[in-house]
Formats: C-alpha cells, sequence, structure tokens
C-alpha cells in the first residue's frame, strides 16, 4: 500500500512538473497576489515606439493571474491595471524564450509587485526600483488621487465648458505640488544608480526617460524642478561610449539632453524632409505664400483624437489660404495603417524618425496636440497646445485676420 501512494506521489509530481513546464518558444507569466480582491482585471502591454498595445487581459481568480505567448527574443512588457483607487503607472516585466516570471503581491500598489526570473534585464529593472525606497511608494499614493482628478477634468473637457475645464484642471494641479518634490527625488536617486549600474537596455532606457524629463523641464514651468537633473545627466551621457552615443538611440538622448536651438513666435520657420504615406518627400516650403498650420499629433493622445472633426472644418474653412500638415510622431507603419483605416484627409506626414524628429524638436514639442501657425512670410506667427471644442476656430479667427 506505501509503494503506491509512494508512487502515486511521484506520478503527480512529475505530472506538475510536466504542465509547470515552459516550452522554449514562449514565456509565461505567474502572479499570486493577497490584500487584492478576486475580479480585478489585470492587462499585459507591449510598447511599439510610442504607442501601447494591449496583448493580453486576464481577471484575478483566487489570487491569481496568468499571462503566455510565444516569443523569440527578450523583451519588455509592461503590467497595468486601470481599476479605480489604483495607481496608473506601469510594472515593467522582462520576458525570454522558455523562461518563467513569477509576479507577487500584497496590495493595490502593482509597480511595486516583486518580480522574479532568471532573465538578466529583468534583475537589472530590480535594480532601478529598488533604488527609489520608499519614496515611490509615497509618490504613488499621491498618483492615485491625481489619477482620478484628470479623469474628473477629462470629463469637463469633453462638455466644452472651459472655465468649469480649468477649475477642475486646478485639483490635478494642486496634488502635483504635493507630489512632485517626491518624484524629482525619486528621479534623482535613479540617476545616481546610473553612475554604478552597468551598461544595459534597462539602463539606457531609464537614461532616456530622465533625459525626456529634462526636456520637459525647459519647456513647461510644472515640471521645472527636473531642470536640476540636466547637468549629471549630461556627464554620465558624454562619458558613454563612442558607439552608444552614436547609436539611434544615443542620438535621441544627446538630442533631449543638448537640445538644439528652438524656434519660437517671430523666428523664420524650421523646415525639414516629410514623408507621405506613399513615401514621397515634401518640405513646408511647398506652401509658402500661405498660412500654414502644422498639427503635432500621435495616435496616444485623446485629444488629438478628438480634434479631427474641428481641424477638417477649420480646412475646408480656409481653404483658399491656409494648408494644414498634420505630422504624426507615430512609427511608419503604425501611422500609414491609420491613416488608411480613419481614412484621414490632406496632408498627412511623417518624419519616419525616432520619436519626435528633427522638426518635432525645432518647434520644441514635447506635448500633444502641438500647433504651430505659419505666416505666408514665413515667419512663425502663433504657438499653442492641447484641444478643446471650438478653440481651433477660435485660434484661426484670432490669427487669420
Amino acid at each position: 500500500m506505501k509503494k503506491q501512494l509512494f508512487g502515486g506521489l511521484c506520478i503527480a509530481a512529475l505530472m506538475s512538473a510536466c504542465t509547470s513546464q515552459v516550452s522554449d518558444n514562449e514565456y509565461r507569466i505567474e502572479g499570486t497576489l493577497t490584500g487584492v480582491p478576486d475580479g480585478v482585471v489585470i492587462d499585459l502591454y507591449k510598447n511599439e515606439g510610442n504607442m501601447g498595445i494591449r496583448l493580453q487581459r486576464d481577471t484575478l481568480q483566487e489570487g491569481k493571474f496568468m499571462f503566455r505567448d510565444t516569443i523569440s527574443s527578450t523583451e519588455r512588457r509592461v503590467i497595468l491595471v486601470v481599476e479605480k483607487d489604483y495607481p496608473l503607472y506601469g510594472l515593467d516585466v522582462w520576458v525570454a524564450p522558455g523562461q518563467r516570471v513569477n509576479i507577487a503581491g500584497k496590495d493595490k500598489f502593482y509597480p511595486l509587485w516583486d518580480v522574479e526570473s532568471d532573465i538578466p534585464e529583468q534583475q537589472e529593472e530590480n535594480r532601478f526600483k529598488a533604488c527609489a525606497g520608499g519614496v515611490f511608494r509615497h509618490w504613488l499614493e499621491y498618483n492615485i488621487v491625481e489619477y482620478a482628478f484628470i479623469q474628473e477634468a477629462d470629463s469637463v473637457r469633453q462638455t466644452g465648458d472651459n472655465a468649469s475645464f480649468k477649475q477642475a484642471w486646478a485639483k490635478v494641479d494642486s496634488v502635483r505640488r504635493l507630489s512632485r518634490p517626491l518624484e524629482v527625488e525619486r528621479a534623482k536617486r535613479e540617476v545616481e544608480c546610473l553612475r554604478t549600474a552597468p551598461l544595459s537596455p534597462v539602463w539606457l532606457n531609464r537614461l532616456r526617460n530622465n533625459a525626456g524629463l529634462v526636456q520637459i523641464a525647459r519647456q513647461m514651468e510644472d515640471f521645472a524642478p527636473f531642470a536640476v537633473l540636466g547637468e549629471p545627466l549630461q556627464e554620465i551621457f558624454t562619458a558613454l561610449p563612442d558607439s552608444v552615443r552614436q547609436s539611434a538611440e544615443g542620438k535621441t538622448i544627446y538630442g533631449m539632453l543638448f537640445p538644439q536651438k528652438r524656434v519660437g513666435v517671430g523666428d523664420e520657420m524650421a523646415d525639414a524632409i516629410l514623408y507621405d504615406t506613399d513615401g514621397n518627400e515634401h518640405r513646408l516650403a511647398e506652401f509658402k505664400g500661405k498660412y500654414i498650420l502644422l498639427d503635432f499629433w500621435e495616435q496616444g493622445c485623446v485629444p488629438c483624437m478628438e480634434s479631427l472633426p474641428e481641424l477638417e472644418e477649420v480646412g475646408d474653412t480656409y481653404a483658399d489660404c491656409l494648408a494644414i500638415v498634420s505630422v504624426s510622431i507615430d512609427p511608419g507603419d503604425w501611422w500609414k495603417k491609420f491613416v488608411r483605416e480613419k481614412g484621414l484627409k490632406g496632408n498627412q506626414w511623417n518624419e519616419l524618425r525616432e520619436r519626435g524628429g528633427t522638426l518635432a524638436a525645432a518647434y520644441g514639442v514635447i506635448v500633444f496636440p502641438y500647433y504651430v501657425l505659419i505666416a505666408p512670410d514665413g515667419k512663425v506667427q502663433d504657438i499653442w497646445t492641447g484641444y478643446t471644442k471650438g478653440r481651433l476656430k477660435k485660434k484661426l479667427k484670432e490669427n487669420l485676420k
């Protein structure tokens, strides 16, 4: 009897080992959570250029969730929990062929959940997460409140009531005044980690993220505190091997840390080679002698999408004197597909460069939508950002007199 029991246990153990094995051409992410209620929806994303593409979704049951898929190389994934009273901030998870990733957490602060695997990139990711310590958790607490206020403000914005929208957005600003010092402190700690951590894809991604904060700090008062990161990041970048600095990623980071001269109101317009969806080259100079409205946009920008009908309307209204050039910063394939599926009209162009490209950098584009109005003489007449219903009509009525 004992032999039969022993044999049964061996067979059960063997079967368990077999079913938990990960195939050589796939990855598996297994999560075990406590303190998180069943029914919470967990999403798995992949970044494509500046786009976040949702790959899978699972609902927490008995404290567990799982994702699996085929893969041919090591890649980064992002876990998001888009639920009320949860932070809006991704948890970076690296996956690789034949690898299992275990995630453990005990509360709603999912960006702090423990991620364990044998993947070197994940170990580097964990190193940087540890650098922030308790500052990150404290900031996430504010992030939950801020996200709720942003949703409230967005609902008001869609009504077109600009006065009420400003009042609603004032709540967001009030939270950010409290959370910003924590965010800056976290960034400072991360920069110190960059000084000692080895060069890796994770390292380079962290460098780029922080360089982006410095870039925004130059143009937005709300981000001004991040300017303190500029000098140490420049030092770190300068010390990199020439092969890294001259790579596509390196050149992008260089542009963030050592910006070219920005074109402003009253300056001669900046121009560059742009491409239509058929691959034909264009320049803004084609429209010199008319007003030119540059519309910098991306698919992930909700106000950009909401502005499309009004953008087409003002294009028809001022067709005799205004040329609208919509400059997408999306990756080429995603951009072409979107333009084709949505049937977008007019001058749909793209630099087909790394995020933003040289034209976007010249005009200081950091948020979307971003509008630049160029006068018939080729000089910049006005620059503004953001969209609420009726704003395009109002701005053009003020400028095209």
